[in-house]
């Protein structure tokens, strides 16, 4: 899933890579900021993933990016 979406937030990152967003368009100025942020996010899903603890918020209502 590709989305473009002005983001310098660290919660609408969360919340966008938690959906699945792979393409998030940021201002120049907090590219580190963001880059860090994705990659924490990132690491957090795979963690609770390998711990069987995937965390899913009812409000949310996406489709799980596992079922076909």
């Amino acid at each position: 899933m590709s989305f473009l979406q002005k983001c310098s937030n660290k919660h609408a990152t969360k919340f966008l890579v938690r959906a699945g967003i792979d393409s998030i368009s940021i201002n120049p100025d907090v590219t580190v900021f963001t880059r860090k942020v994705v990659a924490s996010i990132e690491q957090r899903i795979m963690l609770e993933k390998a711990l069987g603890q995937v965390k899913v918020d009812p409000d949310w209502d996406l489709p799980d990016p596992d079922e076909g």
